[in-house]
């Protein structure tokens, strides 16, 4: 993938010393992208847009494989329009988020695919959000999206989208609104 979108720069989050992850890494320095670790509490402007680290949090502690919780989780914000791109940070990092985070965001990429371990009641409706992605393989072997998350969602008013029924989605934050766009149905 990034030899196909040619970033100029990777964020990344809490990521511990495995083969496939410093093979990504020295990919990454090949195609001269620059790897930038954030963390919890960092803000930075980029494009005209203003981004907030919510997660991982400053000194997390990785361990021998990846973990959910280290996802890097940021709040991207332009003019009036937001997002909250959330990896697949589960329920106790949720939890932290929503009590010490303005979380309100327009729209909301869903936490781990839809499973059951992510976007939690508090979280959802700390976040406020109009809409929602859920990237998903179609006939996945995990049963993601969870029903119980597509209810909590619809509990809270959520316009969903998903890709294993809607294709690939695009949504532009202009400012003042977030609106979605499909690329193709399925």
């Amino acid at each position: 993938m990034l030899n196909n979108f040619r970033p100029r720069e990777l964020w990344v989050g809490a990521l511990p010393n495995t083969p496939v992850i410093t093979a990504l890494l020295a990919y990454a320095g090949s195609l001269d992208i620059h790897v930038v670790r954030r963390s919890q509490g960092e803000n930075f402007e980029f494009g005209g847009t203003r981004a907030a680290v919510l997660s991982p949090p400053a000194g997390w502690r990785t361990t021998a494989q990846p973990k959910n919780n280290g996802s890097l989780v940021l709040r991207v914000s332009f003019g009036e329009s937001s997002m909250l791109p959330e990896g697949d940070a589960e329920s106790p990092v949720e939890q932290r988020m929503a009590s010490s985070e303005n979380l309100k965001s327009d729209l909301l990429k869903v936490g781990h695919h839809g499973s059951a371990t992510s976007s939690s009641p508090a979280f959802v409706h700390a976040v406020k959000p109009r809409w929602a992605i859920i990237s998903v393989g179609a006939g996945n072997t995990f049963g993601h999206p969870r029903p119980e998350t597509l209810e909590q969602l619809q509990q809270e008013g959520v316009f969903t989208y998903r890709t294993d029924r809607n294709g690939a989605v695009t949504f532009y934050l202009d400012g003042k609104s977030v609106s979605p766009q499909l690329a193709c149905l399925r």
